[in-house]
């Protein structure tokens, strides 16, 4: 199985969870629960600049609701990035602590390289 890069986000599927979501980005946005999405979503879809840097990555790469996560039982705080390098082996690459203190696209693109560059070398 080739790797696969996973972007958990700190939300559930379901209509009723979307339109949720939707309505707290934009009333309170600097409440929102998942700093992920905040970061690399506009009000309606994923930014343009992070689609292209997500292109550019030289692996396959998954966005997954937390419900819908098959290695949830491992976390609790979300959101997470990971990586899958087997069918029932997960790293994960960033925490939720991590990820929350990043306060821009680019900083998350940066903290991104650097966590996938030590995983590719170490």
């Amino acid at each position: 199985m080739a790797q696969k890069l996973q972007f958990i986000y700190n939300a559930e599927t379901g209509f009723f969870n979307k339109l949720t979501d939707f309505a707290h980005k934009i009333i309170s946005p600097k409440t929102y629960a998942c700093s992920l999405c905040a970061l690399t979503y506009g009000k309606f879809t994923m930014k343009e600049e992070w689609a292209e840097y997500i292109k550019s990555l030289p692996m396959e790469v998954e966005f997954i609701y937390k419900n819908e996560w098959k290695f949830a039982p491992v976390r609790q705080e979300y959101p997470l990035v990971a990586l899958q390098t087997g069918t029932d082996r997960v790293e994960v690459l960033l925490e939720a602590s991590e990820l929350n203190e990043l306060k821009s696209l680019k900083q998350l693109r940066t903290k991104l390289d650097e966590v996938l560059q030590n995983a590719f070398v170490g």
